[in-house]
């Protein structure tokens, strides 16, 4: 995920979120699409990793 500000990465199994850099740490435990919305919001760009 990338904003101006920051560019970090979560790590999704079974549509939530459970592990994510330090500044996400809020997002662990939540839902990938409650978080997704959130950045959107945000101006995020997502780049899906292999």
């Amino acid at each position: 995920m990338s904003l101006t500000y920051a560019t970090f990465a979560v790590v999704v199994r079974d549509g939530r979120v459970v592990d994510a850099a330090p500044i996400a740490r809020w997002s662990i435990g939540k839902p990938e699409q409650r978080v997704a919305d959130y950045y959107k919001r945000k101006g995020a760009e997502f780049v899906p990793l292999p």
